[in-house]
Order: C-alpha cells, then sequence, then structure tokens
C-alpha cells in the first residue's frame, strides 16, 4: 500500500485497488503498532493514490484505508487532507467516508451509518407536525423540528427541496428512521471552533457571519465560534447597530480580547468593526481646514453649547457664545435633529475637538470667500463654502474678545482710555464676556476684575445682566475690545486723589513743613 515507484509508470491503467491485494497487504505486515480505530471513529488522514471507483487514504494512525468516491462531486487529488469516519471494516480493509450520498443509501448502509455516526445526505419533501419529512434513499425519514438547526427555525418551509447532511439518531424496523441536522452542523462546529482557538490571539482578524443584532451590539461567527462586537466598536458614529449590520452579513472583525473557557461554559470572545476602519477624525484632522463653512446634524444638546455631528465619528462644538448673538441657551437656536450651517473656527487634534461657528443662512453670502473654492473629502462632508478671515481667537476660547463681524462692526467702538458702560453677556473660561451700552462688545480677562479670578467667581459675583462701569484699554485692528474694571478704579483713585490735593491752600510755613511729604505723595500717586 505504500508508494510504489512503478505504479507512476506512464500508460498505467486506471488504478483499481481490490479488496484482495489490501488483505494481502495486511497478512504480510507486522504486528501493528498502534490500535486500528473502531467504526464510528473520527478519523484523519492524507489522500495517497485515486482511483476509478475508490481513493487510497494513509491515516494519521499509520494504517491504510479506502475511500469510496461514489456519490462526490469531484473526486480528491493526491496530497489532499482527508477528515471523516470510519465506516466500516470488511474482510480487514479499512473503509471510511465523510458521509454517504442519497444514491448509495440503504437500510443496511444507514444501520452502519446509525453505528458509526456518519453522517447521511437526504432530501427535505415536506413539512408535518413536529417536523420534516426527509427522503434518504428508499426510505423516508423524520427530522423534528427541533434538530433541523442550533438555532431556533421560525420558518421550517425554506428547506424544503434542500438536500442536506442528517446524523441518524434512532433506527427501529417498521419506523421512520429518527434524524438530526444539528448534530451534524454541531460536530461542524466543534471541529471548526477548534481550529479557530488555535488561531485566537489579540489582534488577530477575522472573516466572519453576522448571527443575531441586539440593542448592545452584534454576535459574529468567525468559525465554529462566536464572539461580540459591541455597539461601542461597531463605528465611529452613534448609530443602532441594526443600522450598520444584519443577520447573514459577511464582514471582517478584529480580536480584542479573549477570556478562555473557566470550566462553566464562560468562554468570550470580544470583536471589533472599528479597528479595521480608519478613524474618521484623523481623516477630518487632515482634510478639513479652519474657515470652511459645513452642513451637519445636531446630535446632543448641553448648556454650554451643541454638538454637532459632520460625519459618522466626526462632531464638533458649537459653544454658546459662537452663535453669533447672546443667547441663554442653546435650545433658543436649535434643537435635537436640526441641520445647521457651521463654520470650522479651529481643530485641535490633541483634544481631538473641532470648534465651530453658528452660520445664519441669510449671512452665508455675505461671509463666503468668493475666490476661494469648497474642497472635496473623503468622509463625505458637505463643504458648502469657504469664508472669509473671521479673526477668531481660540486663545481666550470660543471668540471672548468682542470682535468685528465680517459684514461690519457691531456697535460703536470705545476709545482707548474711555469709561464705558456695559452689562455681563456671557460668563468664559478666562473672562467675561459684556455687551456694551454703545452696542459693541468687549471682553474683560479675570485679571481685570476686583475680587474674581475664577469663572465660578465670576458666576457667583458678577451673574449674567450685572452692569458693570469699565476702562477701555485696548482696541486692535480687528476690532476686538479689552476692557478693565481695576484700571478704571485706578484711574478713579488717582483723579480723587489729584481734587483733594488741588483743594488744598496751606500757608508758606504749612507749606515748609509739608512741602516735601506733598510732593513724595503725589510721585506716588502719578500726578
Amino acid at each position: 500500500m505504500r508508494n510504489n515507484p512503478d505504479s507512476n509508470k506512464p500508460g498505467d491503467t486506471a488504478l483499481e485497488f481490490e479488496f484482495e491485494s489490501l488483505f494481502a497487504a495486511e497478512e504480510s505486515a507486522p504486528e501493528e503498532r498502534n490500535p486500528r480505530p473502531n467504526p464510528g471513529d473520527e478519523v484523519i488522514g492524507r489522500i495517497v493514490r485515486v482511483g476509478d471507483r475508490y481513493a487510497e487514504v494513509e491515516l494519521e494512525s499509520g494504517h491504510d484505508a479506502l475511500y469510496d468516491l461514489g456519490g462526490l462531486d469531484e473526486p480528491p487529488k493526491p496530497g489532499d487532507r482527508f477528515r471523516g469516519h470510519l465506516l466500516r471494516v470488511r474482510d480487514r480493509v479499512l473503509e471510511v467516508a465523510t458521509g454517504i450520498a442519497r444514491g448509495g443509501v440503504d437500510l443496511g448502509v444507514l444501520q452502519d451509518a446509525a453505528d458509526g455516526g456518519l453522517p447521511v445526505e437526504g432530501k427535505v419533501i415536506e413539512v408535518n407536525k413536529g417536523g420534516l419529512v426527509v427522503e434518504v434513499g428508499p426510505v423516508q425519514g423524520f427530522c423534528p423540528l427541533g434538530q433541523m438547526d442550533v438555532r431556533r427555525v421560525e420558518d421550517p418551509t425554506v428547506f424544503v427541496g434542500q438536500k442536506l447532511m442528517f446524523q441518524v439518531m434512532e433506527l427501529r424496523e417498521g419506523r421512520q428512521p429518527v434524524l438530526s441536522r444539528r448534530r451534524v452542523l454541531e460536530a461542524e462546529a466543534a471541529q471548526k471552533a477548534a481550529e479557530t482557538r488555535g488561531k485566537i490571539t489579540p489582534g488577530a482578524r477575522f472573516r466572519g457571519t453576522v448571527t443575531s443584532v441586539r440593542d448592545y451590539g452584534a454576535f459574529v461567527d468567525i468559525g465554529g465560534l462566536e464572539g461580540l462586537v459591541p455597539r461601542s466598536e461597531m463605528g465611529y458614529g452613534r448609530k443602532h447597530p441594526s443600522e450598520i449590520v444584519h443577520s447573514g452579513q459577511t464582514l471582517e472583525v478584529e480580536v480584542i480580547a479573549y477570556q478562555e473557557d473557566d470550566g462553566k461554559g464562560r468562554e468570550r470572545i470580544t470583536l471589533s468593526m472599528r479597528a479595521m476602519t480608519e478613524d474618521p477624525f484623523e481623516a477630518a484632522a487632515r482634510e478639513l481646514q479652519p474657515r470652511s463653512i459645513l452642513k451637519g446634524r445636531v446630535v446632543r444638546l448641553q448648556p454650554y453649547g451643541a454638538f454637532v455631528e459632520l460625519a459618522d465619528g466626526v462632531e464638533g462644538l458649537l459653544h454658546v457664545s459662537a452663535f453669533g448673538r447672546r443667547i441663554g441657551s442653546p435650545r433658543d437656536v436649535v434643537k435635537d435633529g436640526d441641520e445647521v450651517l457651521v463654520r470650522i473656527k479651529s481643530i485641535d487634534q490633541a483634544t481631538r475637538r473641532i470648534s465651530l461657528a453658528y452660520v445664519e443662512p441669510g449671512d452665508l453670502e455675505t461671509i463666503r470667500d468668493a475666490a476661494a473654492k469648497p474642497h472635496g473629502n473623503s468622509l463625505g462632508i458637505d463643504v458648502v463654502a469657504i469664508a472669509i478671515d473671521m479673526g477668531d481667537d481660540e486663545s481666550d476660547e470660543a471668540g471672548e474678545a468682542g470682535r468685528v463681524r465680517a459684514h461690519g462692526p457691531k456697535g460703536t467702538l470705545p476709545s482707548v482710555g474711555a469709561m464705558v458702560r456695559g452689562t455681563v453677556d456671557r460668563h468664559l473660561r478666562f473672562g467675561l464676556l459684556v455687551a456694551l451700552d454703545g452696542g459693541a462688545e468687549g471682553f474683560v480677562p479675570f485679571a481685570e476684575l476686583d475680587d474674581v479670578s475664577t469663572q465660578q467667581d465670576a458666576r457667583r459675583k458678577l451673574p449674567v445682566g450685572t452692569s458693570l462701569e469699565l476702562l477701555c484699554f485696548e482696541v486692535r485692528e480687528d476690532g476686538r475690545v479689552r476692557l478693565s474694571q481695576r484700571r478704571l478704579d485706578e484711574q478713579r483713585e488717582r483723579e480723587t486723589a489729584r481734587a483733594w490735593l488741588d483743594k488744598q491752600q496751606p500757608t508758606k510755613a504749612s507749606q515748609e513743613q509739608i512741602g516735601s511729604f506733598g510732593e513724595l505723595l503725589k510721585q506716588k500717586l502719578g500726578l
């Protein structure tokens, strides 16, 4: 039975392996070193030679066997791996098979299949109460509905007309054979699972099939084993799992965690779909530019602003101070689900933040840069236009300094050194935004306020609507106004001291006595 160099001579007739030659080989062979498998045992081997009717198989146990090629659509090739069951031992010759084709079935073969646990091919011909009628060779068998699949069968009629493999569960004289497809599927899954377990490690990638979809994620069969893709690992957006995948869908996943079976059936495989795709924020940071005017959708509202989804997994913050006018809450302007126009003020890759400004549809043509053309991107984000330079200053967060808008100054700008009156409009991270009586806006840093050093102090001591008197100490070329309460207090102190000194008319003697002190006081006060 071993390879014979003469057997491969050109012109050699088609190989027919006779039972007599195998019997003679067995007679002449020395005592076997490995025990011979029994009917029904699973066997693994390699195809050695292929004839017209049989293939010679060399089993891992060291035994030779015959594999009946009848009923196969395509014969195997020498060198192919073989996994099946020992069907029978006849005249000391081992006969193996992966299954029994429907055309080669009789009652004797069915009994062999039942004894050896070998699957047989059957055709589902009808559905009856409690199961399905299956034609197996010259007999009709019955497969209970619960044995038709590893999962619940909702519509058994889908199997009618299909040729499937079954295992014989029960064979009694005068009664229909009882069949199980579930056992065949479980055996195949167990074999695949054993192979898959050897490949599972964090970072390993598999092609799997979605078996079910839940609110918290989707289960995926990666080869005899099911893993869970949590909702957070299904993508970068906010969609429900059912909007992303469906049962039966084939997809690529990556293992991110694996807990081996602890003996209580708790084997857990955590998978990721996100790991197979590029982080869309990285693409947005690379392809989008400040001043781009985009269409987005409001997905979440907070007291401090609105989060706007620009693409799946790409969101920006529309701060409450970036709506172009004083508002108490983002809800005064937008609501969840609204489609809005926004302008990118900045993209910070380190903190993964995109800062946005609200664009009134009526202002679009006014702020559009006619010379700049909208650019494309791989994310499918709708870039409507490019705005002219709005002079955003992110160092004082969300435009904390008052500014001239693109369509002209907002109100009358004060002059440097002027005392102005205004009302606290917003509490910002580094100071206050104040609406001045003249219609302009000004920014007051915390360092320029009395007894206020933090945003919490300001909210408590200077709530929105508080009237203030301030000194304008800077007006920039772009119209930004910076104000100070502390400097106004110091100026008033100087003016009070000067007025008091001017009213004093000391005598010549007293001038001689306190003259030097008066001069020192004037110098100290800068008078």
